[in-house]
């Protein structure tokens, strides 16, 4: 048998690991801060009760220096979760809506005998292409629904729209009407029976409805006023 070649001043083999994982102070790190993470989002979706009760009772037991410092701390925790996107309220097996609902922006332009109501071209009221309605409007339903319960914010955003939408076919903007449009859903059994999820009736309901006649003055300017006979009158003979 032929004895085994050796090869002189070969390289050490290096271990797969010491190749794939970072060092250990890296990993320490990353470990520090994923548990740091996951206690910043716990203690975020804790009941409001909980965090109350915990630093209340930390008061009682401490000084009101070191109780200042404790209530402190607390909010310099939760302002840097906010700021990082930590404290979001996760909610899981949630009760499915009793309903399906969107909203219907309508402004409405001028007065009287010619006055008009106008649905405004806007995402989800509107004909989008598929490459608006997959990449540009995937965030209108989330901003719709942060609205829902919030009257200032749909005030708010009506004056934005005026300032958009100041007028349409010579006619300044008057009022801007939320309309709330929503089909209850049908219970299991209903819904299993009768093959459909939805009820047939679709209700509306005017949940707000905003004037912005001075909105849409500092926009365009004020008004012209019409000439009464007297004045049209006296324009005609500067005319001449």
């Amino acid at each position: 048998m032929s004895e085994p070649v050796s090869i002189p001043n070969s390289p050490a083999i290096e271990e797969p690991a010491d190749r794939l994982f970072p060092p250990r102070w890296q990993r320490t790190l990353l470990n520090l801060a994923t548990c740091l993470i996951l206690m910043t989002i716990g203690w975020c979706n804790l009941p409001d009760e909980v965090p109350r009760s915990v630093i209340a009772g930390l008061e009682q037991n401490c000084s009101p220096q070191v109780a200042h410092r404790i209530r402190w701390g607390e909010w310099v925790w939760k302002w840097g979760a906010h700021l990082a996107g930590f404290d979001n309220k996760w909610q899981m097996y949630g009760l499915q809506s009793r309903f399906n609902w969107h909203y219907q922006i309508i402004a409405t332009y001028g007065e009287g005998d010619q006055q008009v109501d106008r649905l405004l071209p806007l995402p989800r009221q509107s004909e989008r292409t598929y490459w608006q309605r997959a990449i540009v409007d995937f965030k209108e339903a989330k901003f719709h629904l942060n609205i829902y319960n919030d009257p200032l914010a749909r005030e708010t955003y009506a004056h934005y729209l005026a300032h958009q939408f100041p007028e349409f076919n010579g006619q300044r903007l008057k009022r801007i009407r939320y309309d709330l449009k929503y089909q209850y859903i049908l219970p299991p059994l209903v819904a299993v029976k009768q093959q459909q999820l939805l009820e047939d009736w679709v209700q509306t309901d005017t949940v707000s409805n905003f004037d912005l006649s001075a909105v849409v003055s500092k926009v365009l300017g004020p008004e012209p006023k019409p000439l009464l006979p007297a004045d049209w009158n006296q324009a005609v003979s500067v005319r001449n």
